[in-house]
């Protein structure tokens, strides 16, 4: 059933695939590969001693000579061990398939929450996002509880089931306050529209606090259909988060209460010590300043099944031809290539990519990579030094259906997600009443970037 991948003369390591049929740890059978990035695969699988339906995340085999990923990949496993909550996805098992490291997880189907913002306009009401920002909520208390820091939350880490359950994904880099481990002194891990100062800056005292405001951000986000802090590249995003004053949420959107956004600026205060001291407080406040209101989210949104489903974050859906056995290098980062913090941004922020990243910080200078666990969720097909790049663009709060064009060439309205040679691309947006923008978009080899732009009257 699995074939010899690779065995080099200088590593006696042999590396297997494993393939659809194959029973794991004399347990888990593997049934149907469901998405595929570069970091590895999921199956859809069963447990043969219960027939329950399970996710199988398998590392993919060229990482498995990678130390730090494959420690990474298990630490995942062994933090999701002590953690049972239902806002948190189920953890079922983790081994190994030879040398190939695989976490057995609940398969869910539903959406995610940037999923549900595409499908609903690009943002949802005040009730229907405090609903959701409660779970959220209550799942991070639980995380806080355990002295871990989830580090990363944001719309494409928090699941909306069928049922209407919400649920954390992905604690790939949870840190756990006790025990640092991975994170090295200087490293800054998060995604940008959602980190906070203190991530910014790379402190090693990452407490609860930063969750909080992540999630602030993302009901920010929730409420009004764009981060906090915009800007035409990361590292204005950044600049944003760390000197910028929060935005009020209510000048933005009429629905959204003035108190309402008090409490997302307390939630995004600068010092951790002016935010509230638990996700517990911030949702209290946010209840009181919006009232409560019974949502049933399983009724609230259009969820359905079947193409949308969706099982852990990482992964893509599967391209139409068989993968080749070994996918490409994720890129690495070349330390040489050291960037500049740069000044105040333009006023003028109209895109910036959803990726999760990683900086080393050398006093006020950082170099900056892409994290491997950055991979979109919403690839059809990734081909041969091709990849994907999804374009959403936004007016006036809500999502726009405004004309791509690549190279001068057009490639249809948004929301769109182009299959492109890998590069630079020069992107041009057009949509009548509004100014014409253009931006540059690097699409990487196998994997897919969000090109978000948000477009001001002409």
């Amino acid at each position: 059933m699995f074939g010899v991948l690779a065995a080099d003369s200088h590593d006696h390591t042999v590396v297997v695939h494993v393939t659809p049929g194959e029973l794991m740890d004399g347990r888990w059978r593997l049934e149907t590969r469901i998405g595929q990035g570069a970091m590895g695969s999921v199956f859809r699988g069963r447990d043969v001693k219960t027939n329950q339906v399970v996710a199988i995340k398998i590392l993919a085999p060229e990482h498995c000579r990678k130390p730090k990923v494959v420690a990474r990949f298990e630490r995942e496993a062994e933090k999701m061990t002590a953690i049972q909550h239902p806002n948190i996805v189920a953890f079922h098992g983790h081994g190994r398939r030879g040398v190939l490291p695989f976490i057995v997880m609940e398969f869910l189907e539903g959406l995610t929450l940037s999923e549900v913002l595409e499908k609903n306009g690009g943002k949802i009401g005040v009730h229907e996002t405090v609903s959701i920002v409660k779970l959220i909520a209550n799942g991070l208390s639980f995380l806080h509880a355990q002295g871990l820091v989830h580090r990363d939350i944001k719309p494409q880490n928090v699941f909306l089931t069928t049922e209407g359950r919400i649920t954390i994904l992905d604690l790939g880099v949870v840190r756990d306050q006790a025990n640092p481990g991975l994170t090295r002194p200087g490293a800054m891990v998060g995604t940008p529209y959602y980190m906070s100062p203190e991530q910014i800056l790379g402190v090693e005292d990452i407490d609860k606090r930063t969750d909080i405001y992540a999630l602030a951000a993302v009901t920010f986000e929730l409420m009004t259909g764009r981060p906090p802090y915009l800007g035409n590249n990361n590292f204005e995003v950044l600049y944003g988060h760390k000197n910028t004053p929060p935005p009020d949420a209510s000048a933005l959107v009429k629905s959204v209460p003035a108190r309402v956004s008090q409490v997302l600026m307390r939630g995004l205060a600068k010092r951790r010590d002016e935010r509230p001291s638990d996700v517990t407080k911030f949702i209290n406040d946010l209840e009181a300043a919006a009232g409560t209101k019974q949502i049933d989210l399983s009724r609230a949104f259009d969820i359905g099944t079947g193409e949308r489903t969706r099982v852990v974050p990482r992964a893509t859906r599967p391209p139409s031809k068989p993968p080749p056995p070994i996918a490409a290098d994720v890129p690495e980062a070349d330390n040489s290539d050291v960037l500049s913090v740069p000044a105040a941004p333009s006023e003028t922020a109209v895109s910036g990519e959803q990726k999760t990243v990683v900086m080393r910080l050398d006093k006020n200078i950082a170099a900056a990579e892409t994290d491997e666990r950055t991979r979109d969720k919403n690839v059809v097909e990734v081909l041969p030094n091709s990849g994907q790049l999804r374009v959403v663009v936004t007016a006036k709060g809500a999502a726009a259906a405004a004309k791509i064009f690549v190279a001068g060439k057009y490639m249809g309205t948004t929301p769109h997600t182009l299959t492109l040679s890998a590069g630079p691309h020069q992107v041009r947006i057009e949509m009548d009443g509004y100014r014409r923008v253009e931006r540059w978009a690097l699409v990487v080899a196998g994997t897919s970037t969000n090109l978000r732009v948000f477009l001001e009257k002409a």
